[in-house]
């Protein structure tokens, strides 16, 4: 084993992927909740998130944390029309499960449709710009139970109101899903502008790098977290998809890019172990 083979094989314990896809699901996947677990439990992490673009996974993590010894599996709720879309209802029963994401809309944005070719779709704000009554008892929600709000695949002008009223409500626990996702193609200078609402970026291996649409250097990525620092980031794979590498062996090549990229190992732990320990606490 070589210097840096040993370590990412230390940096991986006690690390926490928050955005993992598994079975079931009506998307082909590579394992299930309870195989991803284990697998990641092997290697030392301490915990995974699990996500699902059609329905909650918060009570599939707590079947998993049963099956899955010396690590804890989360889940949450992306707000999809397999759910009833902006659903307070399905938000609450999604956290009183024991959820500790609340995704905005995914595939079903209308950002995300309009991205790829589609019609129609949700938005959460209005023909005005204001954010729906939904919205806001949603956000009433996530700050009743201290979660994790995730800006999915919306588009800027809505995100940016999205976080601005979170804020301004006390939620603390803000992420910007994949910003450097195509879908979502935030700008170096458009995360800079939501940086003072002291938002955690979510750097994802697969949005970034592996999707097809985008193929970007994860170097460039690792550009952008030395401008807008290491405090505000967390890296996740967003892997699980079946034709992929499994979600470990994604993460072992982002840390593999992001040493070589001149990233110390005090900053990666702080990205992969401290500031989503922090999300999830």
């Amino acid at each position: 084993m070589n210097r840096d083979e040993s370590t990412i094989k230390n940096l991986l314990v006690k690390a926490i992927d928050l955005h993992i896809h598994s079975k079931p699901d009506l998307v082909p996947r590579k394992a299930d909740d309870i195989t991803l677990a284990k697998e990641a439990a092997a290697v030392g992490m301490s915990a995974i998130m699990i996500k699902c673009h059609h329905g909650d996974t918060a009570a599939r993590a707590a079947l998993a944390n049963i099956h899955a010894q010396g690590i804890r599996v989360y889940g949450g709720i992306a707000l999809n029309m397999a759910v009833g879309g902006l659903n307070p209802s399905a938000v609450e029963t999604s956290l009183r499960f024991g959820g500790k994401a609340i995704w905005m809309p995914t595939l079903d944005a209308a950002n995300h449709r309009r991205k790829t070719g589609q019609i129609g779709g949700i938005r959460i704000v209005n023909d005005r710009g204001g954010l729906k009554p939904e919205i806001h008892s949603i956000l009433n929600l996530i700050k009743e139970h201290n979660a994790i709000l995730a800006t999915g695949h919306l588009s800027l002008e809505e995100i940016h109101p999205l976080l601005l009223t979170a804020r301004q409500k006390g939620i603390e626990k803000l992420v910007v899903t994949h910003p450097e996702f195509w879908i979502s193609a935030l700008s170096i200078a458009d995360q800079k502008e939501l940086l003072p609402l002291q938002v955690t970026f979510e750097r994802c291996f697969y949005a970034s790098t592996l999707d097809k649409e985008q193929q970007t250097p994860f170097e460039k990525t690792v550009e952008w977290i030395k401008v807008l620092g290491h405090e505000s980031t967390v890296l996740s794979s967003d892997l699980g998809q079946k034709h992929n590498i499994s979600p470990i062996e994604g993460l072992k090549t982002m840390l593999a890019i992001a040493i070589k990229s001149g990233l110390t190992e005090q900053q990666i732990k702080r990205m992969l172990h401290t500031n989503p320990n922090n999300l999830l606490n």
